[in-house]
């Protein structure tokens, strides 16, 4: 179209450079506040099933197998979800997935506490309910880190990373606490179907990301969302045209993940998220029920699955902090890494006192916290046209890692008689994580990404 070509002797301008290099403004603060928003309700949704099993457990009768069944069916969907919002992000845009996953992940939940009488029909529309979480997170920690200035990369993804999916999942043990044994555990989706009314709002609101565009030649759009996000060179961009690094590269390219140059990289990344998660969603998925079994009181359990949440914010920003004081992500990854592990081996051999909590306070941060460092590590270790694409396929493979996490906790537990193989695995998962994370490659010697035709 005429109204996209550059004015003759325009400048050309680098968008990654201009993103990379822009001060922090209110652009990009109302932008993450709205992708935090949206990771509030992923948050909350995901580890809203770990406190309802006290209640369907008496109602439905459930083995700890069909327990583990019911924790790992929304995490499969949310699998299932992450690889198909990859390449869909990469080919149509982060803000057409986004908008359908709050849609649909808020209708999901309406339809659960409307419909759900039985663990088969839970299955069921917990794990399309998963699909429409998967959506979400993955385009979500795309776009932010697409942002994010170079300077303050990891603190500023980690920041609102923090107050969205880590502040919803740790308010969802605090309600639940408060809504269940009042108003039973439908409550639970009941508030999660509030998530239409941010859906209805971003409808309005939410913009498309200016890498995204800038990989399409969308020179004018480009142009108007760089005049929001640094004003102070609006004359600039006014007469500039935009290139993207990654405009040859095939939109959405599964083979280019696997192509030499980054095939090493795409298969230790999967193998350390499906560890990591592998931990994280077997003990914050088990946590509320063992403490249970320990003696603590309902509130007290409850309250101890969100403590482990909750730390898991500070756990992601001191990682963070260090990885950017050392210049070395992946010595800081791997040090937290063996930390969560060691605290794990504390909650296995300590029961109750300050001791547990402290236990409870190092893992959250360890075991759970690092996991937000390493998605930020997927995010720039690919160019923009296969990003979300890596990213989404990453966090689907991770994602089994989680489904299995609490499936195969439920059957150690009921192998063995108690919980202390079960921790014992998880973190022996952590610490083979920590040691894979020194195969991947620093992203600033990564090779560009080969050209597939469009």
């Amino acid at each position: 179209m005429a109204h996209d070509l550059p004015p003759r002797h325009a400048e050309r301008i680098d968008v990654r450079e201009a993103l990379q290099s822009a001060p922090l403004g209110a652009f990009h603060y109302r932008l993450a506040t709205l992708l935090a928003l949206i990771l509030l309700f992923d948050g909350f949704d995901l580890y809203n099933a770990a406190y309802i099993v006290h209640d369907v457990t008496r109602l439905w009768l459930l083995s700890p197998s069909q327990i583990g069944v019911l924790l790992s069916c929304g995490l499969a969907g949310f699998a299932a979800g992450s690889a198909l919002s990859g390449p869909f992000s990469d080919r149509i845009g982060r803000r057409r997935v986004l908008l359908t996953g709050i849609w649909l992940s808020g209708v999901m939940s309406l339809a659960i506490a409307l419909l759900a009488h039985d663990l088969r029909t839970f299955i069921a529309l917990r794990f399309v309910m998963g699909i429409s979480l998967g959506l979400l997170m993955p385009v979500a920690v795309t776009y932010i880190n697409e942002i994010a200035p170079k300077r303050s990369a990891n603190v500023f993804t980690i920041v609102f990373f923090s107050c969205g999916w880590i502040g919803g999942a740790t308010a969802s043990g605090f309600i639940a606490a408060w809504l269940i044994p009042q108003y039973g555990w439908q409550s639970m989706y009941y508030v999660g179907a509030l998530s239409v009314v941010l859906a209805l709002a971003l409808q309005f609101v939410l913009p498309e990301s200016v890498s995204f565009l800038a990989s399409r030649g969308r020179q004018d759009e480009v142009r108007a969302q760089l005049t929001r996000l640094w004003p102070a060179r609006a004359a600039e961009f006014a007469m500039a045209t935009f290139t993207s690094p990654d405009a040859g590269v095939k939109a959405g390219s599964v083979a280019a993940l696997f192509s030499p140059e980054f095939r090493r990289q795409t298969i230790c990344l999967w193998s350390m998220g499906a560890l990591s998660l592998f931990s994280s969603y077997g003990l914050s998925g088990w946590l509320p029920t063992i403490m249970l079994k320990r003696g603590e009181n309902l509130s007290t359990s409850f309250a101890y699955g969100s403590l482990l949440v909750f730390a898991s914010a500070f756990g992601s920003l001191l990682t963070g902090v260090v990885a950017d004081r050392i210049g070395n992500r992946r010595l800081a990854m791997s040090l937290a890494w063996l930390c969560g592990a060691a605290a794990i081996g504390v909650l296995a051999t300590i029961t109750g006192g300050s001791v547990t909590f402290v236990g409870i306070v190092v893992a959250g941060m360890f075991v759970i916290g690092t996991q937000t460092v390493l998605n930020n590590l997927v995010a720039v270790s690919y160019p923009t046209e296969i990003r979300s694409t890596g990213v989404g396929l990453y966090l689907g493979i991770a994602r089994v890692g989680a489904m299995c996490g609490p499936a195969i906790a439920g059957v150690l537990q009921q192998a063995t008689g108690g919980a202390g193989t079960m921790f014992f695995v998880l973190g022996a998962a952590l610490v083979t994580a920590a040691a894979l994370v020194f195969l991947v490659a620093r992203p600033e010697n990564l090779p560009k990404a080969p050209a597939f035709g469009h």
